[in-house]
């Protein structure tokens, strides 16, 4: 979607020794149209602030547009005083992109990241640690908190948000192109299996994540493409959350009878469900309100019936973020080496896609994610979006942090051994014109899954009716 563009800001800069470059960068998004510098503050260290002036587009702004004050000014009257439509912070040590975040409307309040530049990478995901993130919000959500945030150090997008949330104060999550590389295209005459009207279930596992549920859920509500349905399926853990699923009328809670893992949650609804996609999302994570239209998108232009985003790492107790950058072409990738193309809770897949695979390894606890997207890029077109529409918790207790099924325990290493030498097999087995193995490795038994609250999942199959 398209940055409005009479888009007005009100910016505030921590001055750092690359002040220049980013006063640059601003003067060239100002010069492209694409933002109205209409206030600037640079916070200085300094005790003595001197005169500031600054030339954008051959205007020399007044101190009345662009001011340089010490830190010991009161930010609150200064953000008080601002009347754009939004504001935006540029921490210490920061150089934001040349592109803006994806602000769809002016008539939502939005919170979202601005990140620095990224190469997204050509086989595997890429981390990238950054010491802080700059962001943009819609004014009336800064002049709502930022002043009882009076410490710069909690001026992030993950002090920020919580600060809204115990105020009761709705807003969307925004995102930002992390490349201006375009999706492989979808071939001239070949079918598109999966298009902007398709109907899409979002699919929650949940175990034990009663205190980031509701953040999840409400990134789903207020989807700018909702999805047809959402549920919530609680892994037998006795005491299904249904106070919090209660909060929102259109979310579905389903039970399992007892702890079996997320993988034969999930296939278990598809199973009994109709509908021509799913949409994965962790229970402890939470996307951008525009994530299930760009999938969507990126499948009907590129005839992917897998497509996934790029990552935004949190790391809470810190509060930081990192992006996390995966390759635009999973394919392409996984054919170079089966690495780590692709995070499958920030996915959208095909029903058609799952169902022709034999579904989910449900008889892995963990890793049953990799062992499908194995089989899944034999047979499928895979992409990722260049856009961070996913934020993913990194978090003690989680089975990729726990020590008996993390990433670096001795069962996890084991089995990414065993899924990546069958990956191997079957590349070679293809090339050599034969056909490959697309069984899942391993499966359960199926389950019966308990309506606890919520609407009866529509496009249902009889069974599950």
């Amino acid at each position: 979607m398209a940055v409005p563009t009479k888009l007005t800001i009100g910016l505030i800069l921590d001055e750092t020794v690359d002040e220049q470059r980013t006063l640059e960068r601003l003067e060239t998004l100002h010069e492209a149209g694409q933002i109205d510098i209409a206030r600037l503050l640079v916070i200085s260290d300094q005790q003595e602030v001197p005169k500031y002036d600054f030339t954008i587009s051959g205007k020399l702004y007044s101190n009345a547009s662009l001011q340089r004050v010490a830190t010991r000014v009161n930010l609150s009257e200064f953000i008080k005083t601002l009347q754009t439509d939004f504001i935006g912070y540029i921490p210490r040590g920061v150089t934001p992109s040349l592109r803006l975040p994806d602000i769809a409307s002016v008539e939502f309040n939005f919170l979202t990241p601005w990140l620095p530049d990224a190469d997204l990478p050509k086989q595997t995901a890429k981390e990238m640690p950054v010491d802080a993130v700059a962001w943009i919000a819609s004014r009336s959500l800064v002049q709502s908190v930022l002043p009882q945030l009076n410490e710069l150090d909690k001026w992030t997008v993950l002090e920020v948000a919580p600060a809204l949330e115990r105020s009761n104060i709705p807003f969307r999550w925004g995102a930002i192109s992390g490349s201006e590389s375009e999706l492989p295209k979808r071939k001239s005459g070949l079918p598109v299996p999966l298009t902007a009207n398709a109907k899409v279930l979002a699919l929650v596992p949940h175990y034990q994540c009663e205190m980031w549920l509701h953040r999840c859920l409400c990134s789903l509500v207020t989807q700018t493409r909702p999805p047809e349905g959402i549920v919530v399926i609680d892994d037998g853990s006795g005491k299904p959350p249904v106070t919090i699923v209660e909060e929102f009328p259109r979310v579905t809670l389903l039970t399992a009878p007892h702890q079996v893992g997320p993988y034969r949650l999930i296939q278990q609804v598809i199973d009994d469900t109709n509908y021509e996609a799913y949409l994965f999302q962790d229970a402890d994570d939470w996307s951008t309100s525009d994530r299930l239209y760009k999938l969507l998108h990126a499948a009907e232009v590129s005839g992917a019936e897998l497509v996934g985003t790029q990552e935004l790492r949190v790391f809470e107790e810190e509060s930081k973020l990192n992006p996390v950058c995966y390759p635009l072409d999973v394919n392409a990738a996984l054919a170079e080496k089966p690495g780590h193309p692709l995070l499958h809770p920030s996915s959208l897949v095909a029903r058609d896609l799952v169902q022709r695979l034999g579904g989910f390894a449900t008889g892995l606890r963990f890793g049953g994610d990799t062992e499908f997207l194995l089989r899944a890029a034999l047979v499928a077109r895979i992409v990722n979006i260049p856009d961070y529409c996913y934020f993913r918790r990194k978090r003690a207790g989680s089975l990729t942090t726990a020590p008996d099924t993390g990433l670096d325990s001795a069962v996890r290493i084991e089995l990414l051994k065993t899924l990546k030498n069958r990956a191997l097999t079957n590349y070679t087995v293809c090339r050599e014109g034969q056909q490959p193995c697309l069984e899942p490795l391993v499966k359960a038994e199926p389950i019966v899954l308990s309506h606890i609250t919520g609407p009866q999942l529509s496009w249902a199959t009889d069974s599950f009716l």
